[in-house]
Order: structure tokens, then C-alpha cells, then sequence
């Protein structure tokens, strides 16, 4: 533990794992327009109108900035953080998207319908839901806007009669949002838990066919199914690797579905080894091949096995003469072979002669 660069890289790691939960959760913030102020320095009525939202909607307060305290109304743009990401249903049309809006914001705006709304892009790139409401002689402006695997809701509010004055400094605000995502797309934890067996198993029937009908021509399933299975573990290595790295960009999605990343590749990888594991078994149990035997003096084909069942079950022995002609492996020499009319017998062993 002496050593610096072990100190460093422990000391990053712990700031790793201190800081992800910020980085992951953050909310979205707000440009500072020029001249307004922001957190403390923001105007005393600001920041009670701020903290009244924030009871109102039960969410985190992240950011409170105001005009400057100078007028008999401070203009208020405060950002709240939701801990649910935005789904990316709810941006599939304009109606789903105010809809969303007009949940979140029910509880300080009302629930009337609202004057003006629409999506607005920001300079980032993304789609944010933005919508106007006024409330007696109030203009309050809401916007929803993903941010990661948490939701960020900006509330502005100034006086009617000052909504075109601002009108320009408010919409930079919109399009200056920092922090903003794309919403969270949907994932199918299931269809991934199912459809990965289902692929294994479709791979190894297919390369098992692939062998009996292109490799192996005696259709030996023992063979086949051993080819087929190395061929498909290989296949499971890098379909694992494929998934792990092609995942990467929904981990979110992956989380938020009750799962992660880690999680989802072991159990395809897992499934995959069972499937491959399951078949190399089942396939040696089905072997149509030369029926072969050790015996010390050599292998017997099959014909000598049906041969010797048919004589064992007959009682009637084979002549040693045919079975010379016949046999493909016991070929027995004529000049070896006893005399018909001799009344010498012998009987032929697979090592030996014995004279009777």
C-alpha cells in the first residue's frame, strides 16, 4: 500500500464508485440568463416560491434561479428531479408528451388544459415537452425533459403582462438545457431470457443436420452431434461477447428493467453452454456406426456379429472353410485346414489351434 500508484488508482476507484450515483442520477440544469441570479444569491421570494414547489410536487429541488431583487415580482425558474426515467412512449407523439407534462405539473399549475404547448429541441439535439399555462395574472412555463434514467421537470413563472419581455430569455433558457437525453427506451427482459435458448437450440439442430447431410456420410449422430456442439460453443462465445458490447448503449434501459448488463450476458452465455452441453449427451446415445470391439487379437466387423448370433441361437456351427471365404477379418489359409475324411479334429481360436 506504499506504493503511489496503488494509492491513486484505489483512491479513483473510490471516487468511481462515490461519484457514479451523481452522474447517473443528475438532473438537468438550467444556463443562467445574464444579469439573474442562481441558488443562494437567488431572491428571498424566489427561493420560497421554489421551496413551495417542491412540497407541492415531492421531488428534489435542484436548481433555483431568479431575476434580480429589485422589482415587486422576482421571475422564478426552478429544477425538480424525478426519480422515474422519461419512456419513450411518452415522446412518441406531441398529445403523449403534454400529457406527461401536464401529470407532473398538475399539483402547481392546475389541472386546466394549457394555452400553448408543443416540443421543443435543444441545442443538444433532443426533444424536450414544453407547455404554458396562466393562472390568474401568472404565466407558468413547465418543461419535461429526459435525462438519463431520471426525469428532469423546469418550472418558470412571471407576471402576464412580462411574458414577451422575457419571451426570448426563456426560450434560451430551453434550448441552453444541459443534461438533457434521449427518452428512455423500452427493453424486453423476457423476449432476451426466452429467445437465447431458443436461439442455441435452433443453432445446434441446424448444425447437427449440417453434419449428417454435408460431413458425415454414414450418418453417425455420435460424430455429427460432437462436431456440431464444438462448433457451437464457439458460435455461444461470440454471440456472449456481441451481446455484451452491442448492449452497452442500453444499460439503463437494462437497469431500469430490473436486470443489467453483467446479468443478462451470463445468462445467455449460461443457456448457451446448457443447450450445447444437453446435445453432446442426447446425440451419443443415437449412434448408427460400425459397431467396433477390442478384443487382444483384433476388431470384429459386423457381419462376423450376425454370424455368430445366428449360430449361437441354431446350435449349428459355422464350417471352418466358409467361414474363411466369408469372413472379411478371420481369413483362414486352405492349406491350414483339417482333412474332411481325417479323424483329427481341431478346433480354431482367434490366438491358437489346440489338437483334440
Amino acid at each position: 500500500m506504499r506504493d503511489p500508484r496503488t494509492r491513486l488508482m484505489l483512491l479513483a476507484v473510490l471516487f468511481t464508485l462515490l461519484a457514479w450515483p451523481l452522474v447517473v442520477h443528475a438532473a438537468a440544469r438550467v444556463t443562467v440568463p445574464v444579469g439573474w441570479l442562481e441558488s443562494g444569491d437567488a431572491a428571498p421570494e424566489a427561493q420560497r416560491r421554489a421551496s413551495r414547489w417542491k412540497d407541492e410536487l415531492g421531488l428534489r429541488l435542484a436548481q433555483v434561479v431568479s431575476a434580480p431583487d429589485n422589482d415587486r415580482f422576482a421571475e422564478t425558474i426552478a429544477v425538480f428531479e424525478r426519480p422515474e426515467p422519461v419512456a419513450d412512449k411518452a415522446f412518441a407523439s406531441e398529445s403523449a408528451a403534454l400529457e406527461a407534462l401536464s401529470a407532473a405539473v398538475v399539483n402547481v399549475v392546475g389541472s386546466d388544459p394549457p394555452e400553448a404547448s408543443g416540443l421543443r429541441t435543444t441545442d443538444a439535439g433532443v426533444q424536450v415537452a414544453w407547455a404554458q399555462w396562466q393562472v390568474e395574472d401568472l404565466i407558468y412555463e413547465g418543461v419535461l425533459a429526459p435525462s438519463g434514467d431520471s426525469a428532469s421537470i423546469v418550472i418558470m413563472t412571471m407576471l402576464a403582462r412580462d411574458v414577451d419581455y422575457h419571451r426570448n430569455r426563456l426560450d434560451g433558457v430551453i434550448a441552453s438545457l444541459d443534461g438533457v437525453t434521449a427518452p428512455m427506451p423500452r427493453f424486453s427482459l423476457t423476449w432476451w431470457r426466452i429467445g437465447a435458448p431458443l436461439v442455441w437450440l435452433g443453432l445446434a439442430l441446424a448444425l447437427h443436420a449440417a453434419m449428417l447431410r454435408f460431413v458425415d456420410q454414414d450418418h453417425d449422430h455420435t460424430q455429427a452431434g460432437t462436431r456440431a456442439s464444438v462448433i457451437n460453443l464457439g458460435l455461444v462465445a461470440l454471440g456472449t461477447l456481441i451481446t455484451y458490447f452491442g448492449l452497452g448503449d442500453r444499460e439503463l434501459a437494462l437497469v431500469h428493467a430490473g436486470s443489467s448488463l453483467g446479468g443478462l450476458t451470463m445468462w445467455i452465455a449460461v443457456s448457451g453452454i446448457i443447450v450445447v452441453g444437453l446435445h453432446f449427451l442426447i446425440a451419443a446415445r443415437y449412434d448408427r456406426g460400425v459397431v467396433q470391439s477390442a478384443p487382444a487379437s483384433g476388431i470384429y466387423s459386423r457381419t462376423d456379429m450376425i454370424r455368430a448370433s445366428v449360430s449361437s441361437r441354431s446350435g449349428v456351427r459355422p464350417r471352418p472353410d466358409n467361414l474363411a471365404e466369408t469372413s472379411d477379418v478371420w481369413a483362414v489359409p486352405r492349406d491350414t485346414l483339417p482333412d474332411p475324411g481325417s479323424s483329427t479334429q481341431y478346433a480354431v481360436h482367434p490366438g491358437k489351434q489346440d489338437e483334440r
